[in-house]
């Protein structure tokens, strides 16, 4: 349990800075695309294809993570996120932009398996929903000052300073591996034994989540940044004030998990999720409207967050090979969110209002509410995955 405690806090540490830079410059990477001069649908088809090419290099990933270690994959992955945002300063010449698709698609197949696998495993079992709801504050909290920070950086020093701080935060950020212990997030499968040991309520809820995402983490940001006349500075403010919702939800529903209510606030979180997403169809004719949509989502997905991930964390730590588990699953949130941006780049091809583009997420809600009444306690591997461990 100490041991457990002292990677959470090790953990929690990294996740803060590693959330800051990506706050800060990571979060205005879109808006700098459409500023670049990229389409909604463009920019949207570039997104899409990044997730495919992550989909195929997590094989290779894979072998790093094989002969290095958890830690050695978890450190690389940053490194490399911290690095995109050189060719992203060049990204309207193709080279530069395929660099950056690169550049991004390896760090994020390095980087997520591993992280959620050791989320799941240093976390406590009967504190699962406060410690997700502490770091979705915590993330809520850095999306106040990161925007206003980014936002202002954008505007007064440009974008070259703005990326160079943000990636100096994400190399920052692996400083507490180096006092880690090994991470204990079981067997490391072979590339044979990861596409048949597939939890198929975990590839499912990811699948749904990253449909869900094209339209709520991709799609919706540049299209606000369009609704907010296209000025880095209105666009960190509205994303700071949405911050402020974000903390004061998680924490709320984090706790609330504790004691036992996530059915309840499953039935909530998935209401609030399709009045959410209708908000932001028909913001984009209002620079305040657009604010207000943006404010109400974050606070929606301060409930959501912790209600769906400690379902997916109870059930990769009950398999007892938590990296194979989000190995496969994750592949899921892959092949979603791509699909979901190419519905929604051809949504914003076909409308004259670009808001619209976020509709196709919503058909993610149905698959997220179905996966996340599954009880944690039916988490066992399935037979031949059993017998592989």
């Amino acid at each position: 349990m100490l041991f457990q405690s002292s990677l959470f806090r090790l953990l929690t540490l990294h996740f803060t800075l590693y959330q800051l830079a990506s706050a800060l410059a990571g979060g205005f990477v879109g808006a700098y695309l459409l500023k670049l001069g990229f389409s909604l649908p463009a920019a949207l088809t570039a997104y899409a294809g990044l997730l495919l090419l992550r989909l195929v290099l997590r094989f290779a990933a894979l072998s790093v993570v094989r002969n290095f270690g958890f830690k050695c994959a978890l450190g690389a992955g940053v490194i490399l996120a911290a690095l995109q945002f050189l060719p992203l300063l060049h990204a309207e010449q193709p080279f530069w932009l395929v660099t950056w698709i690169l550049i991004v698609a390896m760090a994020e197949s390095l980087y997520w398996p591993v992280y959620h696998a050791t989320t799941a495993v240093t976390g406590s079992d009967a504190n699962r929903g406060r410690e997700l709801g502490l770091r979705t504050a915590i993330a809520a909290a850095i999306g106040i000052v990161g925007p206003l920070t980014g936002g202002f950086l954008m505007v007064t020093f440009g974008p070259v300073v703005c990326f160079t701080i943000g990636g100096m935060l994400a190399l920052l950020s692996a400083l507490p591996f180096l006092y880690m212990p090994e991470i204990p997030a079981g067997p490391i499968p072979g590339m044979r034994e990861s596409l048949r040991a597939i939890d198929r309520l975990g590839l499912a809820a990811f699948a749904s989540d990253g449909w869900m995402a094209s339209g709520l983490a991709l799609t919706w940001p540049m299209v606000l940044f369009v609704a907010l006349g296209s000025h880095f500075e209105a666009f960190g403010m509205a994303n700071a004030a949405a911050g402020v919702a974000g903390a004061v939800a998680g924490v709320v529903c984090g706790r609330a998990i504790d004691r036992g209510e996530r059915e309840r606030y499953l039935l909530l979180v998935c209401f609030a999720l399709v009045v959410g997403f209708l908000l932001r169809a028909g913001a984009s004719w209002s620079p305040l409207a657009a604010a207000l949509a943006n404010a109400s989502g974050a606070a929606i997905m301060g409930l959501y967050a912790p209600v769906l991930m400690s379902v997916i964390y109870d059930r990769a730590k009950q398999s007892g090979a938590a990296y194979r588990f989000h190995f496969t699953a994750e592949a899921g949130w892959d092949v979603g969110a791509a699909f979901g941006c190419m519905a929604a780049a051809a949504v914003a091809a076909l409308s004259a209002l670009p808001s619209l583009a976020v509709l196709p997420g919503m058909l993610g809600v149905a698959g997220v509410y179905l996966c996340a009444r599954q009880p944690a306690r039916s988490a066992a591997l399935p037979q031949s995955a059993a017998v592989a461990s």
